[in-house]
């Protein structure tokens, strides 16, 4: 299969023009959300922003407060980030809009405290540049943009390896069904989760990926590059990481099968990444064991969850822990969609359903026409984001309270559609899927998710969880830019982002031998390749 001399260098050029049209629409997407919400409406957000600006400022761990627990740290920071505390006067108030939050003061340095003073400082340093410029509301803005930036470079790395799937349409489903609403709403807020949560999707994206590669072709390098630096900021995010790296790297061995998996040890540029993400990981590892950065300690959770049981947790029997346990699990499913965690906000009901509705399909469909070895792995997958759950919150519900909550599981989570989808179009239907209707009803129900979330994110804030229908007319609170402007701009953006990332494209593995056979340079077996053709 000769490509001709045009098609050789529009190949590498067309990757990454898909790259960086990819990225533009993430970002803006992450923008947008971060315009959206107010100060500190993102989970823990004031402890992160208060730890980023200490780390960016020397203090990787600020001086141990007596008679505390887990991450509390003094340190000294500007004073008007210390004022980040009024955002109390709304949190958990459905009905109270942003508009009483008071962040003011100077940029005098003075003595303060934060409940994540022991957090891996990685994703801090490079988050917390802006802070440099300025602490007030507009560099806290632009902490926000620049970590809404780095999970959008995750993101569309995540998409450019999609369409190296068996069939890139139907991974691109899979893609689009993962990155739900608190996907997008973490992405805009200052959180390490953030970076976690993308940083698993590209990294679930790139390695079923190379999975996908055929036997007779070589590894394209620049998807080890994405692997590489999708499981290095996966590593470096948080400390639950090094547990996702091992479910990840798991599942794609088993899909691909010990062939392949030999294959992949004896290639140079693997072994080169695997140090790499290697690395990374074990630093993570060490400050885990050497800082203990878990919080052991009395938690707001445990407080409430105690004021509920007469005696408090440490007198429930073990059947009554096992129920409040259960109890909870729809909770930890809806808060990896629409729930939205801290603020204690809510999307609309219909956004669970079609969420639930389109996940649901992909595992049936996936499950019915993939083999059996295959479809065990994805029903682990899916069991182990149901039950991990419930057996911390029952180990840790005596000690803690009720503490996890389902974005918690996401980097786990997001597999099932992205794996789901892949194995779909590696399947005799999968073809015949991406030439009908269903990117287009998915894309029709996704729509309308985003849309629906993102506008209760601004009314809750603007007038209120239940206030008018008109949220952007005589408003207590307006975000920057306005509600309404702010709304129909992420219609318009979320448009064009389902149409990129549904349309039809080439076959994902045509497309991939069009691209590594286009140069040397990347392809050592392409003559061979070219002759098998």
């Amino acid at each position: 299969m000769e490509l001709p001399p045009t098609r050789r260098i529009a190949a590498p050029r067309s990757r990454r023009r898909v790259w960086w049209i990819s990225f533009a629409l993430f970002a803006l997407l992450g923008v947008l959300w971060a315009t959206a919400l107010p100060l500190f409406a993102g989970p823990d957000e004031p402890a992160h922003i208060t730890r980023a600006v200490s780390v960016e400022r020397g203090q990787w761990l600020g001086d141990k407060i007596p008679r505390t627990n887990g991450g509390w740290r003094a340190i000294d920071i500007p004073e008007v980030v210390v004022s980040s505390a009024s955002f109390a006067c709304y949190v958990f108030h459905n009905e109270v809009t942003a508009d009483c939050l008071k962040y003011q003061g100077s940029e005098r340095v003075v003595r303060s405290d934060t409940p994540a003073g022991t957090y891996f400082p990685g994703y801090y340093l490079i988050v917390a540049i802006p802070s440099l410029i300025s602490v007030q509301a507009f560099g806290i803005y632009l902490m926000r943009y620049l970590s809404a930036l780095l999970c959008a470079a995750l993101l569309a790395s995540a998409l450019a390896s999609v369409r190296s799937f068996p069939n890139a349409r139907i991974g691109a489903v899979g893609l689009a069904v993962a990155v739900t609403p608190v996907v997008l709403f973490i992405n805009g807020t200052v959180n390490p989760q953030s970076l976690e949560i993308s940083a698993a999707i590209a990294a679930w994206a790139s390695v079923l990926a190379l999975v996908a590669t055929p036997a007779e072709m070589g590894f394209d390098r620049r998807l080890i590059v994405r692997i590489a630096v999708a499981f290095s900021a996966l590593g470096l995010s948080r400390n639950f990481a090094p547990i996702w790296i091992a479910a990840i790297l798991g599942a794609a061995c088993f899909v691909a099968g010990m062939p392949i998996v030999k294959r992949w040890v004896r290639d140079r540029a693997i072994q080169i990444a695997a140090l790499v993400i290697g690395i990374s990981t074990l630093s993570q590892i060490v400050w885990n064991v050497v800082i203990a950065p878990l919080d052991v300690g009395q938690s707001p959770a445990k407080a409430s969850f105690a004021n509920l049981v007469p005696g408090g947790l440490s007198d429930l029997s073990r059947f009554e822990l096992m129920r409040m346990t259960i109890a909870r699990s729809g909770y930890f499913f809806n808060s990896m969609i629409g729930d939205f965690g801290w603020v204690g906000f809510k999307s609309p009901y219909a956004v669970i359903v079609l969420w639930t509705a389109l996940i649901g399909l992909v595992l049936a469909l996936a499950l019915a026409v993939s083999s059996r070895r295959r479809a065990v792995v994805l029903l682990l997958i899916a069991a182990t984001t149901t039950l991990l759950p419930l057996l911390i919150e029952y180990r840790t519900m005596r000690s803690l309270g009720g503490v996890w909550q389902g974005r918690y599981t996401l980097p786990l989570a997001v597999g099932v559609p992205i794996l789901g989808a892949y194995l779909i179009g590696d399947s005799s239907i999968g073809n015949r899927l991406a030439r009908s209707r269903l990117a287009l009803v998915v894309g029709i129900a996704l729509g309308v998710g985003h849309v629906l979330a993102f506008a209760q994110s601004l009314r809750r804030f603007s007038v209120g969880n239940n206030g008018a229908f008109k949220y952007w007319s005589n408003a207590a609170w307006a975000p920057p830019l306005g509600a309404l402007p702010l709304t129909l701009t992420f219609i318009a953006v979320l448009s064009i982002w389902l149409v990129w990332m549904l349309r039809p494209a080439p076959d994902g593995l045509l497309e991939a031998v069009q691209d590594v056979t286009s140069t040397n340079r990347w392809a050592p077996h392409s003559k061979a390749t070219r002759q098998n053709s």
